[in-house]
């Protein structure tokens, strides 16, 4: 990830959590956090390239896929882990990269699957007795 992208997300829960009198600067800051995550979702810090953006264009002319799917597939995409093959996030921090609830996301992980386009890797049982229940979702590139 960018750093400046890094940089971003860990700026955003600020912004989205801040409270006050001032309602005008309460509703710049969310939405100044609103821009800033639809500026990540366009992939300008790391843009996709080679199979991971091939992936996405096929994932985005599937007609059964909905927007939501598309944006989890993006958040997932620019996460993977060259060396490992494979995103290694959690679900709350899928749902914060995408700005999208926990049941959309639960959903479109759920579609993404189902149609082949990532597998899900569970955790081993020695991950889940160290505390590392995150599921890991490998990008199924054809060819």
């Amino acid at each position: 990830m960018h750093p400046t992208e890094e940089q971003i997300l860990r700026l955003l829960p600020a912004l989205e959590e801040l409270k006050g009198d001032d309602a005008g600067a309460v509703t710049f800051a969310r939405a100044a956090a609103d821009n800033l995550r639809q500026l990540v979702g366009t992939g300008v810090f790391g843009a996709l390239t080679g199979r991971s953006l091939a992936l996405m264009r096929t994932i985005a002319n599937d007609q059964n896929m909905r927007p939501a799917d598309r944006t989890v597939a993006k958040v997932l995409l620019a996460a993977l882990d060259s060396r490992s093959g494979c995103t290694k996030l959690s679900q709350p921090e899928i749902c914060h990269r995408s700005g999208l609830s926990r049941s959309m996301v639960r959903s479109s992980l759920r579609r993404l699957a189902d149609s082949g386009y990532f597998a899900v890797i569970e955790p081993s049982p020695e991950e889940w007795l160290d505390g590392d229940h995150v599921r890991r979702y490998r990008p199924q590139f054809e060819g």
